[in-house]
């Protein structure tokens, strides 16, 4: 009978990627400065052998529990599930785990997973906020020492920043509103449509600012369209904005999950994405270039975002990461004639 695998230890890591321990820590924890060549050799490293942190000791050494709580606030979009691959990859590694809870786009609700994370005691949360300036900030207080990343958000001036209680991680929203609305325009568009969350549930209060921003400057006709962002609500709004409105509709979704939406909805109207109606997705999801025609959308490494999460979770001070987007053109958006 062989005898169980010896756990993997930070040294023997150092040894294999040929650094010192406290290059590996550093890398592994996301603190110091270690060159990205050398850092990724380390997580290589670590990863073959399947080095985890030792829970118990590092909850002794800090004081903290290496349990952490997640909070999305719309289970039904398939983007979250890479992000939180990333965040759990990072997890594992450092010898944590994941509490996932949901807020349905409830303030209610998010008040009680809210609550119940502070009850448990985990180490740090991670929150899709729903608007600004709701349960999490009347939260922050009673938990002065928990950290909190805020993803897939505009930045809370109140409460990230510098000095500020809440990291922030999420796409660069200006980039992406100003590569949807270039796209549009080189493609003779003279208006476009920002779909968005209802009043007071909308947390990329920013990217709305852009667009109107982008619009004016130039002289474009900019609709905001505010409904639940879930396919019924979004097809519902497609049909009604199609049938009432002249003109070609052109949608700016902040999901490519809402733009299957578009999709039905155009169809069951006898209408085509791509000369009777055009959209544009955000995420790059795998399906979006399935779709016929394929769904014009912003690409984002979502695991990459799930892995700075976990790091600004574990890691010491606050700091605010916009990772870059890159348009992915398939045909969904129309090319008009009167450019």
């Amino acid at each position: 009978m062989s005898e169980p695998r010896k756990r993997a230890t930070l040294r023997d890591v150092a040894a294999r990627a040929g650094v010192s321990v406290a290059q590996a820590s550093f890398a592994l924890n996301g603190r110091g400065r270690v060159a990205p060549a050398t850092a990724e050799r380390i997580r290589r490293a670590a990863d073959e052998l399947d080095y985890q942190v030792d829970r118990r000791a590092r909850e002794l050494r800090t004081g903290r529990r290496s349990l952490y709580g997640v909070v999305i606030r719309n289970m039904r979009n398939p983007f979250f599930l890479d992000v939180l691959r990333g965040m759990e990859v990072r997890a594992h590694r450092e010898g944590a785990s994941l509490l996932i809870l949901s807020s349905d786009y409830d303030t209610a609700r998010e008040e009680s997973v809210l609550r119940r994370l502070g009850t448990e005691g985990v180490g740090g949360v991670a929150i899709t906020p729903i608007g600004r300036g709701g349960p999490l900030s009347d939260w922050l207080p009673r938990h002065p020492d928990v950290p909190v990343v805020a993803f897939n958000c505009t930045p809370d001036p109140d409460l990230s920043g510098p000095g500020g209680r809440v990291s922030t991680v999420g796409p660069d929203d200006d980039a992406a509103v100003s590569l949807a609305l270039e796209h549009l325009r080189a493609r003779g568009h003279r208006g476009a449509t920002l779909v968005t969350a209802p009043e007071g549930l909308a947390a990329d209060g920013g990217r709305e600012e852009e667009f109107h921003r982008r619009c004016a400057s130039w002289g474009l006709a900019g609709t905001v369209v505010r409904c639940p962002l879930d396919h019924e609500n979004v097809a519902r709004m497609t049909a009604e904005r199609l049938t009432s409105t002249e003109g070609h509709e052109a949608f700016v979704l902040n999901s490519d999950h809402l733009g299957i939406a578009v999709y039905d909805a155009a169809r069951t109207l006898g209408l085509r994405v791509g000369s009777d109606v055009s959209v544009i997705g955000h995420d790059d999801l795998p399906t979006s270039a399935l779709l016929d025609p394929g769904l014009t959308t912003l690409r984002l490494d979502r695991e990459l975002l799930g892995d700075h999460i976990m790091r600004l979770l574990t890691g010491p001070g606050t700091e605010t990461v916009r990772l870059p987007v890159r348009l992915m053109d398939r045909g969904s958006v129309a090319l008009l004639d009167d450019r």
